[in-house]
C-alpha cells in the first residue's frame, strides 16, 4: 500500500487548518489575495479590539494572526508574538484562544525548526496548565498537539494514542470545535500508515457524523463544504483499498472527484495517487502508470521530497509490475539517494525485493576479476619480450629490421593491453561501488536505533566480513511484547545477502501478526524452502517473545547458536530442541519452547563468527572464552556487553580476516524496582 498523507507537517491536516482559517474567521475576499493582505486586515482587526477594549474580538485577531504566521511559515514572528500573546489572552482568561495558539508555537517548533525535543517539554507544559485549569478545550487540543510531536518523532503507537484520546474530548463539546477536523485527518494519516485498516474504516464513521454536524452549524459554500468532504473521501478510499474492498474504493474516489475544484492542485494530485493505487490493485497497469505520470508532473522543482518519494515509490511498483525491472531499480536507487535514511519501511522492503529480481550477476563479476588477471599476464608476457627483443638485438645485428617490425607489433600489442587493462579497473570500480551501496542498504535493513523504556534494555550489531554478508538481525516491539530475531545464512556476498533481505522482511511481517516464535519458522520455513531455493540456501535463526510485563520468554531455535542466559553472575548456554536450519524442507514442524521468567537475567544471542573468529594460527575464540568473558565481566548494559565482545573478538584475530560475519545481540528485561 502506498501511503501519501504525511509530509513533514504539509499533511491532510494542515491543508484543512489553512482552510479554516478564512472559513471561521471570516476574512474578506480582498484580504484572502496574499500574506500581506491578510496580515494588513488582521492587524487592523487587533487595533480595533483595543480601542473598543473587546477581549473576545481581541482573542480571535490574535488567534488568526498566530495562525497566518504559522501558514505563511513565518517562525521568526511565530517566536516573536504568541509568547506575549499568551500572557494577553491569559490575563483576559480567553482560554480557547489560548491553547490554539500555543499549539501554533509547539507545532513550529515540529515542522519547521525540527526541534522535536523542546516540543515536547512545550506540549507537556500545554497539557498539565489544562490539566490543573481543568479546561476540557485544553485538554483535547493538547492531546493532538501531543499526537503531532508524537508522530514527527517517528512513535506512532503514542501519536495514535494521544489524537484517539483528543478526539474523545474535542468530538462531544458544543459548538463543535473545528480543529478536530485536523484531528480526524492526523489520526487517520497514523492508522494508514498503521495499516490499522479497519480502525481506520470505524473512524471514518464518526468523522462523517461529525462532518454533517459541523456543516449543519456553520454556513460554509459550497467550496468550502467540498474540500471538508474530499479529505473525509480520501480516508475511506484509503481504509477500503488497504480492505482490499476496490469496489468501495472506486466509489469513494468518484465521490471525492465530485469534491474536486481541479486535478492540477494538492487535493488533485492526492486523488490521482490513490486512483493509480487502485487501478494497479485491479491490474490494469498501464492505466496505473498513465495516472501516476499526472501525478508525478505535478511535483514542483524544491517541492517536499517525502511527496516526490511517495509518488516515486508507487511508481516503481507499478514498473515492477509492467516487467521494466531496470527502470524500476533506477528508481529504488535515486529514491535511497533522495533521502539519507529510509524511514518507510516499505521503500526498504521493496528494494530488497527488487535486489532479488534484479540480482547482481555473480558469475559476471567472477569473469570480470578473471579478466583483469589475465591482462596483468599479457602485460608481463609483453615486458618478457620485450627483454628477450633487446637481448637478440646486440647479438644479432642482421634481424634489425625484423626486430623493428616486432617492436612496432608489441608496441601495438602493449597500448591494446593498456586500454583493455583501463576498461578493466573501470569495471573493478564500478563493481566495488555497487557493492559499497549494497552494503549501505543491507545495513540499513537491520535496526540501528533502539528502544529506550525503563522495562528493557536492549542492544545489537552486525560486521559483515565481506562487502554484504548473510547475518540478520531485528525487533519488532508492540506495546510490551518484544519479538527479537538473529540468524545466520549458509554462505557469504551477495547471494546470502539477498536470502538476508527475504528473511528479514518475512520476520517482521509474520511478528506483526503477533505469532508465536515456532509458528514464525513454520511460515520462515514455508516461504524458503520452495521451489524458488534452487541454490539450497538456509538460515539457522533463532526467535524470542519477551513479555516485558512479567519476564516471560518464548522462543524457537532453528539450528541456531544455544543463546547464553546470564543468572546472578553465572554465564550458561541454554539447552534447546534440536530444531532444523530455515529453507531446507519444507513441511517441518517447529518445536517452541519457554522459559517462566528472565527477568534482570541478560540473554546473549550471537552468531558463530564470535566462538569460530580465528586468529593467524587459525586459533578459534571458543565457546568456554564467550562464557569466561561474560562471567568476569560485570553486566553494566546491553551496548556495553556487545561493544565489550567485539573489541575481544578483534584482539584474538589479531590482524587477522575475519573468517565470517560476527553479529551480536542482547536483551534484558528490567524489573520495577530495578527501573
Amino acid at each position: 500500500m502506498t501511503h501519501t498523507t504525511r509530509h513533514n507537517g504539509y499533511s491532510v491536516g494542515r491543508i484543512l487548518l489553512t482552510v479554516l482559517i478564512f472559513l471561521l474567521y471570516a476574512l474578506p475576499s480582498s484580504a484572502q489575495d496574499d500574506g500581506a493582505s491578510q496580515l494588513r486586515y488582521i492587524d487592523k482587526a487587533i487595533r480595533e479590539a483595543h480601542l473598543k477594549h473587546d477581549d473576545e474580538a481581541l482573542a480571535k485577531a490574535l488567534s488568526m494572526r498566530a495562525a497566518t504566521f504559522y501558514n505563511l511559515t513565518m517562525s521568526d514572528s511565530i517566536y516573536e508574538h504568541v509568547p506575549k500573546d499568551l500572557q494577553t489572552l491569559k490575563a483576559m482568561g480567553q482560554w480557547r484562544r489560548y491553547y490554539e495558539i500555543w499549539t501554533h508555537l509547539v507545532n513550529t517548533y515540529i515542522y519547521y525548526n525540527g526541534q522535536k525535543n523542546l516540543a515536547l517539554r512545550e506540549v507537556k507544559a500545554m497539557f498539565d496548565d489544562a490539566m490543573q485549569r481543568n479546561n476540557e478545550y485544553g485538554m483535547g487540543i493538547g492531546y493532538y498537539t501531543m499526537g503531532n510531536v508524537y508522530l514527527n518523532m517517528n512513535n506512532l503507537d503514542e501519536s495514535a494514542n494521544a489524537y484517539e484520546k483528543g478526539l474523545k474530548i474535542l468530538s462531544q463539546m458544543s459548538p463543535l470545535p473545528p480543529i478536530t477536523l485536523d484531528v480526524y485527518s492526523y489520526y487517520g494519516d497514523v492508522l494508514n500508515e498503521q495499516r490499522k485498516y479497519d480502525q481506520l474504516e470505524q473512524l471514518t464513521v464518526g468523522w462523517k457524523d461529525f462532518l454533517e454536524n459541523f456543516i449543519a452549524q456553520n454556513k460554509l459554500v459550497d467550496a468550502e463544504k467540498d474540500i471538508l468532504w474530499f479529505y473525509y473521501d480520501v480516508a475511506c478510499v484509503q481504509s477500503a483499498l488497504g480492505r482490499n474492498d476496490l469496489k468501495r474504493a472506486e466509489d469513494m474516489l468518484d465521490n471525492a472527484k465530485s469534491h474536486l475544484a481541479s486535478e492540477d492542485n494538492y487535493e488533485g494530485g492526492a486523488w490521482l495517487l490513490n486512483m493509480a493505487q487502485l487501478r494497479m490493485m485491479q491490474g490494469r497497469y498501464a492505466e496505473a502508470l498513465q495516472l501516476n505520470n499526472r501525478r508525478m508532473n505535478l511535483i514542483a522543482p524544491g517541492e517536499d521530497k517525502a511527496i516526490f518519494l511517495a509518488v516515486a515509490l508507487q511508481r516503481a511498483s507499478i514498473l515492477t509490475q509492467l516487467g521494466r525491472y531496470e527502470e524500476s531499480s533506477g528508481l529504488y536507487k535515486e529514491m535511497y539517494e533522495a533521502k539519507d535514511s529510509i524511514s518507510n519501511a516499505e521503500t526498504k522492503n521493496q528494494l530488497n525485493e527488487m535486489n532479488t529480481l534484479f540480482q547482481v550477476d555473480e558469475l559476471k563479476m567472477q569473469q570480470e576479476r578473471q579478466q583483469f588477471r589475465n591482462m596483468l599476464i599479457i602485460i608481463g608476457l609483453v615486458v618478457v619480450a620485450l627483454v628477450i627483443f633487446i637481448i637478440f638485438r646486440t647479438i644479432a645485428a642482421r634481424r634489425l629490421k625484423k626486430a623493428h617490425d616486432q617492436l612496432q607489433a608489441t608496441h601495438d600489442e602493449l597500448l591494446t593491453a593498456y586500454d583493455q587493462l583501463e576498461e578493466t579497473t573501470t569495471a573493478k570500480e564500478r563493481i566495488e561501488s555497487d557493492l559499497r551501496i549494497a552494503r549501505n542498504i543491507q545495513m540499513g535493513m537491520v535496526p540501528s536505533t533502539f528502544p529506550e523504556r525503563p522495562d528493557l534494555d536492549l542492544f545489537a550489531s552486525m560486521t559483515p566480513a565481506k562487502e554484504v554478508g548473510g547475518d540478520l538481525y531485528g525487533y519488532v516491539l508492540q506495546n510490551d511484547r518484544l519479538y527479537f530475531a538473529l540468524g545466520d545464512v549458509s554462505g557469504k556476498g551477495v547471494p546470502a545477502s539477498l536470502f538476508m533481505a527475504q528473511a528479514t522482511r518475512l520476520f517482521r511481517t509474520l511478528a506483526a501478526q503477533q505469532m508465536m516464535p515456532s509458528d514464525i519458522c513454520n511460515q520462515l520455513n514455508e516461504a524458503l524452502s520452495g521451489e524458488d531455493n534452487e541454490t539450497g540456501m538456509f538460515v539457522t535463526m533463532f526467535i524470542g517473545l519477551a513479555d516485558l510485563t512479567t519476564g516471560h520468554l518464548h522462543f524457537c531455535n532453528a539450528g541456531h547458536n544455544p543463546p547464553v542466559l546470564i543468572t546472578e553472575g553465572k554465564a550458561t548456554f541454554i539447552e534447546m530442541e534440536p530444531n532444523a536450519p530455515i529453507g531446507l524442507w519444507p513441511g517441518l514442524e517447529y518445536v517452541g519452547e519457554e522459559i517462566a521468567d528472565i527477568t534482570d537475567q541478560p540473554l546473549f544471542v550471537y552468531t558463530d563468527g564470535l566462538n569460530e573468529a580465528e586468529n593467524r594460527q587459525q586459533e578459534q575464540f571458543t565457546d568456554e572464552r564467550l562464557l569466561e568473558i561474560l562471567e568476569t565481566t560485570p553486566f553494566e548494559n546491553s551496548r556495553q556487553t556487545v561493544e565489550m565482545l567485539c573489541n575481544a573478538v578483534e584482539q584474538h584475530r589479531d590482524g587477522a580476516e575475519p573468517n565470517d560475519d560476527l553479529t551480536m545481540l542482547c536483551v534484558k528485561v528490567k524489573s520495577k524496582q530495578n527501573n
